[in-house]
């Protein structure tokens, strides 16, 4: 269920209202609630970051988040960017070790509502990786030539890949202005050129 709150910019769905129970645990179980989340992440205007909330979650394994949750981040048609909210202190080992396997981060809140801050970064990225995406919140939104402006040892190439990657773990979304992609912070306000 996707829920517009009037104190958050971003839609919210609540996984407890979506699969109907707290305990979230186990493959099997995570692929039967898979389509339903996917279903439900649909519902979402396409480019928009949501607030995936688990509030209400008593308890969310590794291989429940890994086969339920961790699909929505390469959902395409639409592209969403799913936020973390409300993960239960016990479950944050358990997604961690989904990220590391994945070699991947996600955007978190430390709760849904209200929000007025920027979300952390939930996992480890790769140290250029890590550089990239400083840049990217320094700047705001930035092109691989912006990149490359503030740091000629590395190429634009390279520049471009490290933006490529982060967006497809859905931690930059990007939009084309011309030839140019630019990429900004996944949870940000929707931007424009």
């Amino acid at each position: 269920m996707i829920v517009d709150g009037d104190s958050s910019p971003m839609p919210l769905l609540s996984v407890v209202q979506v699969v109907g129970r707290t305990i979230l645990a186990g493959r099997l179980a995570g692929q039967g609630d898979c389509p339903l989340l996917v279903a439900a992440a649909r519902q979402v205007p396409g480019g928009s970051p949501f607030v995936l909330d688990l509030a209400g979650v008593e308890v969310i394994s590794a291989s429940y988040f890994s086969a339920a949750l961790w699909p929505l981040w390469s959902l395409n048609e639409p592209e969403v960017y799913p936020v973390l909210a409300n993960i239960p202190a016990d479950g944050v080992d358990d997604i961690l070790l989904v990220l590391k396997d994945q070699n991947a981060a996600v955007w978190r809140e430390r709760s849904a509502l209200p929000r007025g801050h920027a979300p952390e970064l939930l996992g480890t990225l790769d140290p250029p990786l890590k550089t990239t995406l400083q840049f990217v919140l320094e700047k705001g939104e930035a092109t691989a030539a912006d990149l490359f402006e503030s740091d000629r040892t590395i190429g634009v190439t390279a520049w471009s890949n490290r933006l490529a990657a982060l967006y497809q773990i859905r931690i930059l979304r990007r939009r084309k202005d011309g030839r140019r992609l630019i990429y900004a912070p996944s949870w940000k306000e929707q931007y424009h050129g």
